[in-house]
């Protein structure tokens, strides 16, 4: 197959509204921004589509670099790192696709993949937001879908309390272990944010990123909303891409919550989302297959 050009690329995304949106919000990664998009380019995909990289390190050469190798990107640059949901919410002011796609800097995307969720949207009308299955470097399965969490789960995510035989058995009902059938599409409670693809729709009824989460929670909030509206969020493995899941809060001293700002955002973050839906029922009570 012949591989596209970035000139080709550009024309494919003028003719008409896109297909998808793909938005990537990076700080600081310009070598893995510079991988994603080559690794993008090489994939040939079928469909029409735009691109926005937002920038949240403005000054750190990353946006330059991709406006020279891949003119084909709308680069924004924020004032400052104004956080995950707020970068996203940047260009999905700005967003024509009838679908959007989340992609981190640090995914591998391959030939036809990110079709097949187009081709699962396309198919079920009433499925809002759906995922992929995420493997690691050496093509084992990563746990992308979840259970919306209780108070506990972060608190036994990051204690010794995870060690214990309860805190086993809530950490493995939270990543759905039990039930969740790796190879078959499955309604679940929220999805890793690191791939997900979602309606256009969904966001224009349900609302931006709430910004309040400065990182982390962010694409669990937008779920619980979108299953509020009766949007249904599917795990589709047939899509497969790589991601080289780097836990950016994950500590290993305990000093280190005052100490690792990721861990101090994560902290902040599962805070405001257990204040905010204080009391509330959980929208999704029923986990499916998807037929």
């Amino acid at each position: 197959m012949k591989q596209e050009t970035g000139k080709q690329l550009s024309n494919k995304q003028n003719t008409g509204d896109p297909k998808v949106t793909f938005i990537t919000v990076c700080y600081k990664t310009p070598n893995l921004i510079r991988l994603l998009l080559k690794g993008f380019e090489s994939a040939g995909i079928k469909f029409s589509y735009e691109y926005y990289l937002v920038d949240n390190a403005p000054g750190d050469g990353t946006g330059k670099m991709v406006r020279e190798l891949n003119p084909w990107v709308n680069v924004i640059e924020t004032p400052k790192n104004v956080g995950f949901g707020a970068g996203n919410n940047h260009a999905l002011r700005r967003a024509r696709g009838e679908y959007i796609m989340l992609v981190n800097p640090d995914l591998v995307i391959f030939p036809g993949e990110l079709e097949k969720l187009v081709d699962f949207l396309d198919g079920h009308p009433d499925i809002g937001l759906v995922g992929p299955k995420l493997l690691n470097p050496d093509r084992t399965c990563q746990n992308s879908c979840y259970r919306f969490p209780g108070p506990l789960i972060p608190v036994y995510r990051r204690t010794p309390l995870g060690l214990t035989p309860w805190g086993k058995r809530a950490i493995r009902h939270y990543l759905m272990h039990q039930e969740l059938q790796r190879d078959t599409a499955m309604e679940v409670d929220a999805l890793m944010g690191s791939a997900l693809m979602l309606r256009r729709r969904v966001i224009d009824e349900i609302g931006y990123f709430d910004e309040k989460f400065f990182m982390y929670f962010e694409e669990v909030d937008i779920c619980r909303r979108a299953w509020k509206y009766n949007w249904r969020v599917v795990y589709v493995p047939q899509a497969q891409l790589v991601h080289y899941h780097a836990r950016e809060s994950l500590i290993r001293r305990p000093w280190q919550i005052i100490t690792h700002k990721p861990t101090r955002h994560h902290i902040a973050s599962a805070v405001y989302y257990f204040w905010k839906y204080r009391g509330a029922q959980n929208p999704h009570n029923e986990k499916r297959p998807v037929l």
